[in-house]
C-alpha cells in the first residue's frame, strides 16, 4: 500500500532578483521507505534597490506657551509675519526661526494649516484674519472672522502649488486701532507630492 502526504513549505530564497518559493511537496511511504518530493517554482521580482520610498517634507511650528497662555505678541493695522519659536517638527530643515518662514524643499502640492487664536476677552466687532502664503497680502486665501465673544480663533486649511525655494509665513491683520493679544497660533505644511 502507497500513502501520499501533500503538506505546504512555506518558505523563500533570494536569489539575484527571483524568489524561489516552494510551493509544496508530495511525501511517499512504501515497505517501509519514505520519499519525498518537493516542487519549486521560481518568480521574479524586482530586487529590493529598485524600489525607492519617498519621504515628505512636514513642518509644525507653534507660539504660546501650550497652556493659553499669550504669546507676548499683537496684532493691529498691518500685515504681520507671527513669530513661531516652538518647532514641533521640520523633517526638511527648511523653518528660519529668525524670519518665522518655511522654505519649500521641493516642488509639490502642499497642505497648508494655519490657526490663530485671539488673548481672551477681546472687544466684540473686532474684524481680524490670518493667512499662510509666500506674500503678506489680502487674498481668497487670507481668512477673515470678527470677535463675537470672550474667545475667538479660527483654522485655515488649504492646499497650495508650491515651488522650490518659495518662502511661506504665518500673517494676520486686526482691524483695531488698539493693539489685540494674540494667545497662540500654529502653522503646519505636509508635503502631498
Amino acid at each position: 500500500m502507497v500513502k501520499f502526504t501533500l503538506s505546504a513549505l512555506l518558505f523563500a530564497t533570494a536569489v539575484a532578483g527571483a524568489q524561489t518559493v516552494t510551493v509544496g511537496s508530495t511525501t511517499s511511504t512504501q515497505n517501509g521507505t519514505t520519499t519525498t518530493i518537493t516542487v519549486p517554482v521560481s518568480v521574479a521580482v524586482p530586487a529590493a534597490s529598485t524600489v525607492a520610498s519617498v519621504a515628505m517634507a512636514s513642518l509644525r511650528v507653534e507660539a504660546g506657551d501650550g497652556n493659553g497662555g499669550p504669546t507676548n505678541q499683537t496684532l493691529g493695522t498691518s500685515f504681520k509675519t507671527i513669530a513661531l519659536p516652538q518647532v514641533v517638527t521640520d523633517t526638511a530643515s527648511g523653518w528660519n526661526a529668525s524670519a518665522n518662514t518655511y522654505t519649500v524643499p521641493v516642488t509639490g502640492t502642499y497642505l497648508v494649516i494655519s490657526n490663530l487664536r485671539l488673548a481672551d476677552a477681546a472687544p466684540a466687532g473686532i474684524s481680524y484674519g490670518q493667512g499662510a502664503n509666500t506674500s503678506n497680502v489680502d487674498n481668497p486665501s487670507f481668512l477673515w472672522s470678527t470677535t463675537s465673544g470672550p474667545r475667538n480663533g479660527f483654522i485655515n486649511v488649504r492646499t497650495m502649488q508650491l515651488s522650490a525655494g518659495q518662502t511661506v509665513d504665518l500673517f494676520a491683520y486686526a482691524d483695531s486701532t488698539t493693539p489685540v493679544g494674540l494667545s497662540s497660533a500654529a502653522l503646519s505644511i505636509q508635503q502631498l507630492n
